[in-house]
């Protein structure tokens, strides 16, 4: 009687075993990179989104209130919930929580008290995170302690905080802006070159009161401004634009420590300037303790950092975008081409 018999079986030799182990750490190798920018360009995404309905609620609030949101400005009856004083701060990120889908909020915040976002009735408020207000790409905590609430006055406090500021403009100050852009030549009167302040003028983040008119962009520090003020046509300028409100000091590409201004709540975290290169990587800007005359436009998204015009379009600015055109784009009143 025949006994039938099975084939033997082969099994895998080290060799082979290591070669497929290689072959699979060289495939998931291949793939992260694709996986880690379909991430990105998700989170990218959900930003451009985040500043498109900041950009919609300017909008909302100016054909509500015929003006643009108004930044650490005094009362006014015509619109509801306008601090009184110089002292009672708020931003225009507060001003237009009820175009952002955030009405039960603003209507909790009492706009009378002085330093309005340390103060005790406020402050519980100011920590609420606003989604709308942060970018997915920002690593960073929600909640930012040491706030001031503006005009560097009064006490510091937590607060929830923001990436996205309003455009100033291209304001020059007697510290030269940390050695990040060169020198031009001119009067600091003349809107056609790059307006400087006084010699030894403490400019932080547009705060000088006394030099508002040094404010070339769509928002003030301390008021508001019209859609018709934007004479250089809305498609050319900037109205809002990120930042991560990082400063220097750890010689990184960015320093990781927030700044006492950095929430949505403050007149003095929701604006800034575009003096500053995109991402800035000054040398100037990375030593010492940091000031945040040298923090500026800047994001985790690679290349560049998002904008909003002031018709609503939103886009990637790249951090080698040309100065020159940098600063026609802040600027709302300059006359200049451009030509991107």
């Amino acid at each position: 009687m025949n006994r039938s018999t099975s084939p033997q079986r082969r099994g895998f030799t080290l060799v082979e075993l290591l070669v497929v182990i290689a072959i699979i750490g060289v495939l998931v190798g291949l793939l992260l990179p694709a996986v880690q920018a379909a991430r990105e360009a998700a989170r990218r995404m959900s930003c451009g989104n985040n500043m498109k309905q900041i950009g919609l609620a300017a909008h909302n609030y100016s054909d509500t209130y015929q003006t643009l949101p108004w930044n650490s400005a005094p009362g006014n009856s015509s619109h509801p919930g306008h601090p009184r004083g110089q002292w009672q701060q708020v931003s225009w990120l507060t001003a237009i929580l009820p175009f952002m889908e955030q009405q039960p909020l603003y209507d909790q915040i009492d706009f009378n008290t002085v330093n309005t976002m340390s103060a005790a009735v406020n402050n519980p408020l100011a920590q609420t995170v606003v989604p709308g207000y942060l970018c997915p790409s920002d690593a960073q905590e929600e909640l930012r302690n040491g706030q001031v609430p503006g005009y560097r006055w009064g006490a510091t406090s937590t607060a929830a905080g923001t990436d996205y500021v309003g455009n100033l403009g291209h304001i020059w100050g007697g510290w030269r802006d940390c050695g990040a852009v060169p020198e031009f030549p001119g009067p600091a009167t003349d809107t056609n070159l790059f307006v400087r302040g006084s010699a030894g003028t403490p400019w932080v983040n547009g705060e000088s009161l006394s030099e508002q008119s040094r404010c070339n962009g769509v928002f003030k520090y301390y008021g508001s401004r019209r859609f018709a003020d934007v004479t250089d046509g809305t498609s050319s300028t900037i109205l809002a634009f990120e930042e991560m409100h990082w400063r220097g000091g750890n010689g990184g590409r960015f320093d990781k420590n927030p700044n006492d201004t950095a929430a949505w709540m403050s007149p003095l975290a929701a604006v800034n300037t575009v003096r500053n290169p995109i991402n800035n990587t000054n040398p100037a800007w990375q030593q010492g303790a940091g000031d945040r005359r040298c923090a500026g436009w800047s994001s985790n998204h690679p290349g560049g950092a998002l904008a909003t015009r002031v018709d609503g379009s939103v886009g990637l600015v790249t951090e080698t975008i040309d100065h020159i055109l940098r600063y026609s784009l802040g600027v709302r009143n300059d006359g200049l081409p451009i030509n991107e």
